[in-house]
């Protein structure tokens, strides 16, 4: 019998990030399936704003340490009043409250969602959240998990690696496309033709342009190395160019000057499909503020469109990108060798298209808003079966003989 949860989740930042997103996607997945979701959120934030417009119920929660005391009794009032099966926190701004509530609440599953990798420390509150507090951790990366494990010796069932997911697009693979000069395959041959056009035009170049993608945080030293990059490649790859996009936040202002093939594009064109058809490849680029992190959603999403993907040896893009196998990697200590790679990428079409062929079939299995949405709910109901046994097994022993 199908089981439907009232879940509430809680965040305690005013940002839009990653996070957020994940938070609002899976939300409305939830809801979408038939299960009830409340957000409880900072009422100036994104996700507040966001979760409203698209009909989730929202409490406003500022969870700042002057109000504590205040916001506490609330939580506990607003446990008590919705009577949730899942209270998932996620941040240690909001988890120090809300955990806490719903533990008082006696919320039968509670969690903690660790969004970075980042190392956390075994200290006395850490222990409380990871160890007393919630009864399951999730992660976005399988080094993630393995650094939680090991610092608050948590057993297999405890915590679980759920990565980001996106909506994977229903579309067929190209045939094999000439090389350097045709690129690596991807989607319809006309239709990746159109997209790169329609980039030129809307980047003042030459419609012969092609598109080698750039994602990640950039940094000054990285936008030298890139023009470095772009310089190498036109000896060889005289049409290609070089497209950093992402959102603001993520890029360091570039002179445009300083290499008439490297390109900057904000956040808006990036989410466009039209933009991911249009690349030959793309390289990623490690944040070194955050070097222990989950799978990208831009590596995801460039490879179910069939795009060929190059990123660092780093923990959680490891989870995806195996070389010569679903993709290719660097030495982030070494970008040197992006030339050579990113050569080979565009010039083995035959050798590519199996890589880009694996790569998608793995987002298509692990990666996608149902993926994601079964593996937790598959949590909620361990959980439930668990709690029906420990009910079963102690009214039998009050039973009378």
């Amino acid at each position: 019998m199908k089981s439907f949860y009232k879940i509430i989740h809680t965040s305690s930042r005013v940002l839009w990030g990653n996070r957020e997103k994940r938070i609002l996607c899976e939300s409305l997945w939830m809801k979408e399936n038939g299960h009830q979701v409340v957000i409880v959120a900072p009422g100036n934030s994104p996700l507040f704003e966001n979760a409203k417009q698209n009909g989730l119920k929202v409490y406003p929660m500022s969870f700042k340490p002057l109000v504590r005391i205040g916001e506490y009794s609330r939580l506990k009032q607003i446990f008590a009043g919705e009577h949730p099966f899942v209270v998932n926190a996620h941040g240690r701004g909001d988890a120090k409250l809300a955990l806490k509530a719903a533990q008082t609440a006696d919320v039968p599953c509670r969690i903690m969602s660790r969004h970075n990798g980042e190392r956390v420390k075994n200290t006395w509150p850490n222990k409380k959240i990871y160890k007393t507090r919630c009864h399951y951790v999730f992660t976005t990366s399988k080094d993630s998990t393995a650094h939680l494990k090991q610092t608050f010796s948590l057993s297999d069932m405890q915590i679980f690696s759920i990565p980001d997911a996106i909506a994977v697009p229903d579309i067929a693979i190209a045939p094999e496309g000439t090389g350097g000069t045709g690129g690596t395959g991807g989607t319809g041959g006309t239709a990746k033709t159109e997209a790169r056009q329609k980039l030129a035009i809307f980047l003042g170049l030459s419609k012969d342009t092609r598109f080698i993608g750039i994602f990640g945080k950039i940094e000054p030293q990285d936008i030298q190395q890139l023009c470095k990059i772009a310089d190498q490649l036109s000896r060889h790859l005289p049409c290609h160019h070089l497209l950093i996009a992402g959102t603001p936040e993520n890029q360091y202002p570039m002179d445009e000057k300083a290499s008439p093939r490297v390109h900057m594009l904000l956040f808006s064109k990036e989410n466009d499909a039209d933009f991911y058809q249009a690349l030959d490849c793309c390289v990623y680029f490690p944040n070194p503020q955050n070097f222990y992190q989950g799978v990208p959603w831009e590596v995801t999403r460039a490879m179910a469109y069939f795009c060929p993907v190059i990123g660092p040896d780093t923990p959680g893009i490891r989870d995806i990108l195996i070389n010569y196998k679903t993709g290719r990697i660097f030495n982030p200590d070494q970008p040197g060798s992006l030339p050579g790679i990113i050569r080979w990428t565009l010039n083995s079409p035959a050798a590519v298209q199996p890589l880009i062929q694996a790569a998608q079939a793995l987002v298509k299995k692990y990666y996608t808003m149902d993926a994601m949405g079964r593996n937790i709910l598959r949590i909620y109901r361990l959980r439930q079966v668990k709690i029906d046994r420990q009910f079963q097994t102690g009214a039998n022993a009050i039973s009378p003989v």
